[in-house]
This record gives C-alpha cells, structure tokens and sequence, in this order.
C-alpha cells in the first residue's frame, strides 16, 4: 500500500473497520460463515488478522488468487462483470447453496463492495430460504444436476458479457438453452440455416474464447442458442416449441422468458436469456425464474502484453 496516498489509506482504514464489526455482528448473532468478495490481498490479510474458527468461503473472479484458503474455507465463483453488490450476492448465495457449502436455512454474513472498487463497503446478512425465493419451490437435488456443471458457469459468464458489452453499440437480446439434446429435441425447430452447422465440436465450444464473437454476431438472429452439457453449441437461430399452459410469469417478460420458462418446464434443462431492454439476465429452470441479475456495466477488457 502506498503511504503517500491518503484516499487509499481512508479506504484501507473504512473497509478494516467494516470487517471487524461484520465478524463482532456474526459472533452476537451465532452466525460461523462470512462470504468475502476478494480482490487484493491486503482483503485477505485483513480477514485474517480479526478471525477465529469461522468459516470464510472467499467470492473470486479470477483463479489467480492473492491468497491460499486455509482450514475450512471454500472458494466461490462469480462471473467477471461490473455487477450490483446484490447480483454478485445473489449469485454467490446460489452457488454456495447448490455447492453444499452452506444450507438452506443457515445465515451466513456477507462482505462485498463495488465490483472493481478493491474495497469492501457493504455487510448484509442472508439465509437462502427466506431471501431466496426460489430456493423454497423447487428441488435442489434436481436444480444441481446442470446448474453446477462448468458448462452452466461458462453459458452465464458469457450472457453477461454480452449483456453489458451489447452489438455493434446496440442492445442484444438472445437465450440460451442448455441440456440434453436428445430430451431437447423435440422441443426444437430451426428457423433458418444453422449458422454452427457444419463445424467442429472444438471450435464451438463455449470455452473457446475465440468462438466468442461468433456467438455476439449470432446473437442477432431470432431464435435461441442450443447447447449440449458438453459445451458445444449445436445450433442458434433456434425456435422453442414447448407447451407454456403452466407459466406463469411476471408482467413485462416477453416471448424470450416465456420460451425458456417452457422448454425447462418441459425438459430438465436450464435456460438464460438476455432481455433486449433491459439487459438484464435470468436463469430459467423447472419453469421458473431462479436467478436474476441487473444489467452488468462493462469491464474493460485486459490487454495483451507488450501492447
């Protein structure tokens, strides 16, 4: 840390001051788990200088950690984007329960700041079952069969890149199916030519960061984005035929959520779409919402060595 610099060390002494108290409320309130969004280290450090045996699982956007987990932490991961303190919370809360590191009924404290901020400025405290609704009307065992999986990680990272990101300066709207394409396809029909047809697995695989702009530029069809739970892109401009007789959405959601609220009715798939208007991001399962994320701000990109 930089002496010479008094809002670093302003910020340094406000974000030492909101751990200690965080940690003094989980002690008055029996609470043994702290979620920690971690950026740097001198987070970690100051983490470690007020705990004692609770258990910190460490929120990461990035696999180059400033700091090794010890005894029994566990490590979280959110997507790389600017997002809300409540979105990264949402998120964190959604993967940790569906991890098993933490259960549904258990209240846990949590620390996060601004995405990007390198400081922590915000305790909240949280339980899955009472702030979650979600949680409460479906069966995890279920949920966890696909929302755990990489592919499911990957398909969300890249929906909120290009719902902050947008095209060519405008807005995108789009929706991505993910499951099983022998259950999927029924419930499918292609709309125009397959733009993936035609190229191999690898080089459509959502974890082939150099497919990425292909995904942006297909976004711009009508239709959905079928992946298989091998993270292979299997078609886009695709038309979602399922029965919607039990969907019950919220007022404003359009024919993108009620497509996929239908399709993970009818199949054990997960679905994320991107409203064109907002830039919001929901993840559909069993029908429903069970999660859903602001419109993230963009993250400026990182750029290349010796650039």
């Amino acid at each position: 840390m930089n002496v010479r610099d008094p809002k670093r060390n302003q910020e340094s002494i406000e974000s030492q001051a909101l751990v200690r108290h965080a940690f003094a409320l989980a002690h008055t309130l029996d609470i043994s788990t702290l979620l920690v969004q971690v950026s740097e280290s001198a987070d970690v450090q100051a983490i470690e200088d007020v705990r004692d045996t609770e258990t910190i699982l460490w929120l990461v956007t990035n696999p180059e950690l400033p700091m090794q987990p010890k005894r029994n932490d566990g490590l979280i991961w959110i997507p790389e984007a600017e997002l809300t303190r409540f979105s990264q919370l949402r998120i964190a809360i959604f993967r940790a329960v569906l991890d098993e590191k933490i259960s549904l009924d258990e209240s846990v404290v949590c620390l996060s700041g601004v995405a990007g901020s390198r400081r922590l400025d915000t305790v909240v405290i949280a339980n899955a079952r009472r702030d979650f609704p979600w949680f409460r009307k479906h069966d995890l065992n279920v949920m966890k069969t696909v929302l755990v999986s990489r592919a499911f990680g990957r398909v969300l990272e890249i929906a909120l890149r290009l719902a902050s990101e947008g095209r060519e300066g405008g807005a995108i709207g789009t929706a991505f199916v993910l499951g099983d394409l022998e259950e999927l396809q029924p419930h499918l029909r292609q709309l125009i030519f397959n733009p993936c047809e035609g190229h191999s697995r690898k080089l459509r695989s959502i974890h082939n960061e150099s497919f990425f702009e292909s995904i942006r530029e297909f976004s711009a069809l009508d239709g959905a984005f079928v992946v298989s739970t091998k993270g292979v892109v299997e078609s886009a401009a695709t038309y979602i035929d399922a029965s919607s007789k039990r969907i019950k959405l919220e007022s404003g959601l359009g024919a993108r959520h009620t497509a996929a609220a239908s399709i993970t009715s009818n199949t054990q798939s997960v679905a994320v779409v991107i409203s064109e208007s907002s830039g919001a991001v929901t993840v559909f399962h069993d029908g429903a919402p069970v999660l859903e994320l602001e419109k993230p701000k963009p993250v400026p990109r990182r750029r290349e060595k010796g650039k």
